[in-house]
């Protein structure tokens, strides 16, 4: 009976070792990999809608400030 409890005490203790120092470990990565990939995802779409801005105000033609390469001698 003693036996038997020291068997089952050690079987669980060896199954707690392995989760706590493996698999937890294992899902911490992942969730950090994944909100620092939607992190970067966040910036990259930040960053397209302000080069989309800065494009869209930059193509506007201005009456009177543009020149021809041909009119100017």
């Amino acid at each position: 009976m003693l036996f038997r409890i020291i068997t089952w005490m050690f079987v669980i203790g060896i199954i707690y070792r392995i989760i706590t120092r493996f698999i937890m470990p294992v899902f911490h990565v992942g969730n950090t990999v994944n909100d620092r990939l939607r992190d970067m995802q966040n910036q990259m779409r930040d960053m397209e809608q302000k080069v989309n801005q800065t494009a869209k105000t930059s193509n506007r033609k201005k009456d009177g400030d543009y020149i021809d390469y041909e009119e100017v001698r």
